[in-house]
């Protein structure tokens, strides 16, 4: 099943449900907008294993990204007063 829903400015809770049969034990993901919409979803705890490491490499993806862009808008910043693309000759 897919589904998609989009919630602005969400805030997210995480719950971590312990039953008597551990077993049976889950994690709580539930997202709420400002208009009280709110998505609940219930994980396992391998499904929650396997979400933390997708956002960890998505963060990390991400700061990878950012940093070579501003790699990029440094490079692009600086340039060689001296070079000779700047020095005319009258």
């Amino acid at each position: 099943m897919k589904a998609r829903y989009e919630l602005d400015k969400m805030q997210i809770t995480l719950s971590n449900v312990t039953l008597r049969h551990f077993a049976d034990s889950y994690v709580l993901l539930k997202a709420a907008d400002e208009n009280k919409n709110e998505v609940t979803i219930k994980l396992s705890h391998d499904q929650a294993d396997f979400l933390e490491a997708e956002f960890r490499e998505l963060n990390r993806r991400r700061r990878t990204y950012s940093e070579a862009e501003r790699e990029i808008d440094e490079e692009e910043d600086s340039y060689n007063l001296f070079s000779p693309e700047f020095l005319t000759e009258e």
